[in-house]
């Protein structure tokens, strides 16, 4: 836990910094596939709700609730919950795990938010430039998938332009975007892309910040 709050502590901050931004006086956020993100967003002031698999780790705080939901059921309108007249939608780093496309998850969440209300999403950029460089060497950029059905890990991860296609298609206006190397591994290539990270074009940096308007 420590490891993983250290390394996404910039992520976690250009996060904060768009729900600020973004967000009324004492906003309701649902937090999608919550996780450690839920204290920072608690501290806006905000109501947290969370929805997704029950994360022991993070409890609810008083007046929050949990929708207990496996996100690749979103592809049958059916069985969605009843979600709705959230301020503000946090889907961060969750896309990339789904076994179905994310078209889906983000006609729910766009049904979750109330008119004028905000989708921020976070995910890896596919085309960054250290999978680049990876596959250059012959190494495969991409970890191999873990059993464990709650976190596979990352099945497809997602290019700037797919993402935003996919939240037109899901009735989303798009807001604005940016891309950061915002991961902290500690490694030398790890410090050395972040050093010049400032140069590198935004379609080569590792992570996507897109937010999305109702």
């Amino acid at each position: 836990m420590e490891w993983y709050l250290s390394a996404h502590a910039p992520r976690y901050a250009a996060l904060l910094r768009k729900v600020e931004e973004l967000a009324p006086p004492r906003p309701r956020i649902l937090d999608v596939g919550a996780a450690y993100e839920v204290e920072l967003l608690r501290s806006l002031p905000a109501v947290v709700d969370r929805l997704g698999f029950p994360d022991e780790r993070v409890p609810l705080a008083e007046g929050e609730r949990h929708i207990e939901f496996d996100l690749t059921d979103a592809a049958q309108p059916e069985l969605w919950p009843e979600l709705d007249g959230y301020d503000i939608v946090v889907c961060a780093e969750v896309i990339e795990h789904l076994t179905i496309p994310p078209i889906h998850v983000l006609r729910l969440l766009a049904a979750a938010l109330r008119e004028g209300g905000w989708l921020i999403v976070q995910t890896p950029n596919a085309t960054r430039i250290s999978n680049r460089l990876r596959m250059l060497m012959g190494r495969n950029p991409f970890e191999p998938l873990r059993d464990d059905r709650r976190n596979p890990g990352h099945i497809r991860e997602y290019t700037v332009k797919e993402l935003l296609g996919f939240a037109s298609s899901a009735g989303l206006e798009t807001g604005g975007w940016l891309t950061a190397d915002y991961f902290v591994t500690g490694s030398w290539a790890n410090r050395g892309l972040r050093r010049v990270s400032p140069a590198v074009p935004r379609s080569l940096r590792a992570g996507i910040t897109a937010w999305f308007h109702k």
